[in-house]
Parts: structure tokens; sequence; C-alpha cells
């Protein structure tokens, strides 16, 4: 009886495998399908019922944005029948002449979205407008419970607060999920800057937070309970990080700052930390080499948030 169960979970095994299998086979030649282009004869003459503005994601430096509708009919197939089309703005800055925006750099960095609508259909695309460095944030123009619009992974997660005469910007506990989270404030591809921002972790009984910066894809971390500074490019693999004995203490500013220096075939990460309004020191608190190099890199910041974590004045240059 036994046997004939383990016969039965071994064909049930090789059915679910070989139904991936056909999945995966079958996602492939979609995606070569959709990739086809479609000549003005073969697209459809029905209305369309539904609208994709493309492309749907882009980040510029303050280049103008081109952008194109697609319509489809209620098959699914392209259609050359769309109606009027409303063009309009969602939290941007800028002008727009029918399907070309153009950031309005007076603003600085911001993200919102272009929205159409033909009728009741609607479609929109997100446009981030990261102009080149340096860049200065002190989160007084931001609005309060909010984050910086053009950041990566931030909404929900950190919110801008007052606190005395200024405003921060404020890393909670979460309620779910996890504390630890890391945030990119520019395009993936960038390198050769310094990142620097004022910090300060609070103590929530016995929890004591981590709190860092990102640069290059590399970590400098303040880690609260182990009373360290850590350089890591990954957290799951500690293959080239660097860790230093380093006392801090809660509900006091510090000023960090992080450099990575590309050199041949080698990376030179450097990490700074002193106290928010004593002279920069001149040494580097920790330096590490990496022999398998971040070559580039969003700028970021970095927290593990059993208690609240406070950042102020970021800067990138």
């Amino acid at each position: 009886m036994k046997r004939m169960n383990l016969t039965i979970e071994f064909k049930k095994i090789s059915i679910l495998s070989f139904s991936l299998c056909i999945a995966f086979a079958m996602s492939f030649f979609l995606i070569g399908c959709a990739s086809k282009e479609i000549t003005v004869s073969e697209l459809s003459t029905e209305p369309a019922v539904d609208l994709l503005l493309i492309p749907a994601e882009t980040t510029t430096a303050g280049e103008p944005v081109q952008l194109a509708v697609i319509g489809y009919d209620q098959n699914g197939k392209q259609t050359s029948a769309i109606g009027s089309v409303i063009w309009s703005l969602n939290g941007l800055k800028g002008s727009l002449q029918e399907n070309l925006f153009t950031p309005n750099l007076s603003h600085g960095a911001q993200a919102g979205t272009v929205v159409i609508q033909s009728g009741e259909i609607k479609a929109e695309a997100r446009i981030r407008v990261i102009p080149p460095l340096p860049w200065s944030e002190d989160f007084e123009n931001v609005a309060l419970d909010k984050a910086p619009s053009h950041w990566i992974s931030a909404t929900g997660k950190y919110f801008v607060k007052e606190k005395g005469d200024n405003k921060v910007l404020v890393k909670t506990p979460v309620q779910r999920g996890l504390d630890k989270s890391n945030v990119y404030i520019g395009p993936p591809t960038m390198k050769d800057y310094q990142i620097q921002v004022d910090v300060m972790g609070t103590r929530d009984k016995r929890r004591v937070p981590d709190m860092g910066l990102i640069a290059n894809r590399y970590t400098l971390d303040m880690q609260g309970r182990q009373q360290r500074l850590q350089i890591r490019s990954w957290a799951s693999d500690l293959r080239m990080a660097k860790t230093i004995p380093f006392s801090w203490e809660t509900d006091v500013w510090y000023t960090m700052k992080l450099k990575v220096e590309i050199n041949d075939d080698k990376a030179m990460i450097y990490g700074k930390v002193w106290r928010t309004g004593d002279d920069e020191p001149e040494q580097w608190t920790i330096t590490t080499e990496d022999p398998l190099p971040n070559r580039e890199g969003s700028p970021g910041i970095y927290a593990y948030s059993v208690s609240e974590i406070y950042y102020d004045n970021l800067k990138v240059w």
C-alpha cells in the first residue's frame, strides 16, 4: 500500500513538472509573439476597449519623454480604432504637448504619472525626474506623512514628520512584515559619487535599530545592538564584509558618509561616522576592499527599524 501511494505521488510530481515546463514554454512563445511588430494592415478596426501608454516607467535627467498610445479591442487584438485622447499630468511639474512631456527642472527631483483618457478608458505611465548631481534633501518641501515621490521602496515605510522646528524623515517599526528596508533614490547605473546623511536612532526598551547608507550596492551600517560599524555588499553573504567595534548612543544625531572608488579590478569602500555638529574627522572610520567590485548602483539609505530612526540633511555629490 505504501509503495502504491509513493507511485501515485511520483506520478503527481511528474505531471506537475510537465505542466510547469509547458507553462514556461508557452510564456516564452507569448513573449515572442508580443514582441513581433504589427503592421498597419494587421491592426484590428474594432473599437478600442483598453489602452496602453508606453513606456510604462521612465527615468529622465531632464530630457523630454515621448510616449505612445496602443489600443486593444474586445478580443485583445491591437486596434487602430482609438477615439480622441485627453492628456494630463498627475504629480508632475512640466509641460505636456500631447504625447511629449518636458520636465520643469526648477522643481528638482520628482515623480508622477502622465494620464490619458478616451471616453471611459484610462491609462497612465510613471515618470521619475532625477536631475544631475549634486542633490540635497532636508525634507522641508515634502508633505507630512509622505516620502519623496521619486524614491524607490519608501512609500508606506518612511514618513516625513515634524521634529522641533524642522521636518525629518522617520522610519518606523512595521505592523507586519520586515523591519529591514533598502531605499534607492537614483538610477541603478550611477557611480563615482559620495553620499552623506544625518541619522538618529532611538531606543524602545531593549530594542535598538540599525541604520545606514548605500552606495554602489555597498552598505555602511551602524549596528545598534552589537555596537558595531560594518561595510558589506550583501547581508546574506558577507564575502567581503568588514566589521569594527563602534559605540554610539541613542537619541543623538550622527553624520554618516560613504564613498566607493573603483580602481582597475577592485573597489575601495570608505565609511565615516561622527557626531553631528562636531568637525568632520580627516581619517575614514572604516575602509575595506572588494576584489569583485560592484561598479555601479543607486545611492540610498538602509534601516532595520525595531525602533524609530530619523534621517535629515541627505546629500549626494
